[in-house]
């Protein structure tokens, strides 16, 4: 399998003909041709439907592109790269982060410790992974480190620093919850719920608890895909909301209320990094200054071992400190 038969592959989903991909690639029509076919040889099934005007993908071709496409984006940041090495460009900043960290907690964070001290020279890239990062995302390289929810195998990987924190209630303001401080799992077993999809593990863990601590009384269950939807159900007064304290930052107004939830299951995070990898002061400084950040900002927020136990002792203070 060859990167020159990728290309062509791409191309032609990209533009719909053989033809249109040749005067894209600057290749002839039957070179291209040649390589498709060369490509459905070495798979061993057919990648398209040849129907004109337009070709299509077969449901094999289809799953198969979808793994190409990372190759190719890889390819085309590493082609990037390299003409950056030659003319002297500093290296760009990389990080890896779940969608709803990466949404959440992380701009506010950058925004705060760019304010204090900038920490990444000309191009920053950070790469949204819309399921849980796994192991291995993090040590084939593509960034410098990850900010990922939790748990994860760590083995080959540095972790930096992780911790816990108490999921979150949104409730609309007036809500007979919002005059506790907190909020027991019993305290809302009366009324309807809107969670998140509970696809992943530490959301299942947490649906999980809600529907057996709940289940002699609980109403209705919703369940949605993202932090912004369950907060506008929220404002419209379908229920009240179980939260990610982390990827709700920068997302709440005035009309809803947030308390921690006690409960036995806690949302984790962390940083880890590629353990063969030395990270340059600078990245140091930005990983310290995440902690920092979410140390401040995240109620109830504590360190942990990779376990998710708490650390028996306070952590050493932090050598950047953000106002």
């Amino acid at each position: 399998m060859e990167i020159r038969q990728l290309e062509a592959l791409n191309a032609v989903v990209a533009s719909g003909s053989v033809t249109a991909a040749g005067r894209q690639l600057g290749r002839s029509q039957p070179v291209v041709s040649r390589q498709i076919s060369d490509l459905e040889g070495e798979l061993g099934f057919v990648l398209f439907e040849r129907t004109r005007p337009i070709i299509t993908l077969t449901e094999a071709g289809a799953e198969f592109y979808r793994e190409v496409r990372g190759i190719l984006a890889d390819l085309q940041q590493l082609e990037s790269r390299v003409m950056g090495m030659r003319s002297g460009k500093v290296r760009p900043l990389r990080i890896l982060a779940t969608s709803d960290l990466a949404r959440g907690l992380l701009p506010d964070a950058l925004a705060r410790i760019d304010r204090f001290s900038p920490v990444f020279g000309r191009n920053l890239i950070l790469e949204e992974v819309v399921h849980e990062v796994t192991a291995r995302e993090i040590l084939e390289g593509r960034a410098d480190f990850a900010l990922i929810n939790l748990p994860i195998d760590t083995d080959g990987l540095r972790v930096h620093w992780c911790g816990q924190a108490p999921c979150l209630l949104a409730m609309p303001v007036g809500h007979m919850l919002a005059s506790q401080d907190t909020v027991r799992l019993d305290d809302i077993c009366d009324t309807d719920i809107i969670t998140l999809l509970s696809r992943y593990r530490m959301r299942y863990n947490l649906t999980n608890s809600l529907v057996q601590a709940t289940a002699s009384r609980q109403r209705r269950h919703i369940e949605v895909g993202s932090q912004q939807t369950a907060l506008a159900m929220v404002r419209a007064g379908l229920g009240v909301g179980l939260m990610d304290p982390f990827s709700v930052q920068g997302g709440v107004r005035d009309d809803v209320v947030m308390r921690p939830v006690l409960s036995d299951v806690h949302y984790r995070i962390g940083v880890v990094s590629p353990l063969m990898h030395d990270l340059p002061e600078g990245t140091q400084r930005l990983i310290r200054g995440l902690h920092s950040h979410v140390l401040k900002t995240i109620p109830q927020f504590v360190d942990t071992d990779t376990n998710g136990l708490p650390h028996s002792a306070p952590p050493p203070a932090e050598t950047l400190h953000l106002a």
